[in-house]
């Protein structure tokens, strides 16, 4: 038994894809994207579509999948409790983990390149 959902086919063009993710971009148009967000309090957003994307493109590396899910909670954490010193918390695991993104794709770039 496979690990994946079983996307239809477009129904418009036919065309197959390899998961939700690839079928709702093709629904989609050009100039939209969908990433919904969870509002929450003391002004944070989290932006759901974009963690459920990471979570799916780094299903294999479970460090990493433990590294986002802390940062989540701490951000959820931190958007309940209001507090200030949290809030650096955050933005710093933010920061990391973006970095993270960062350096993954200029390692592609930089081996694409050789």
């Amino acid at each position: 038994m496979s690990d994946e959902l079983k996307v239809p086919p477009c129904p418009e063009c036919g065309q197959k894809f390899n998961n939700v993710f690839e079928a709702t971009e093709h629904i989609m148009e050009d100039d939209e994207e969908f990433d919904p967000a969870l509002l929450l309090p003391g002004g944070f957003k989290l932006m759901i579509g974009s963690l459920l994307k990471f979570f799916y493109a780094h299903a294999n590396e479970p460090d990493v999948i433990k590294k986002i899910t802390q940062s989540t909670y701490m951000t959820l954490f931190a958007a309940e409790m209001e507090a200030d010193v949290l809030t650096g918390m955050v933005e710093d695991m933010v920061v990391s983990t973006t970095m993270m993104d960062i350096d993954d794709e200029l390692k592609k770039l930089l081996k694409a390149g050789e």
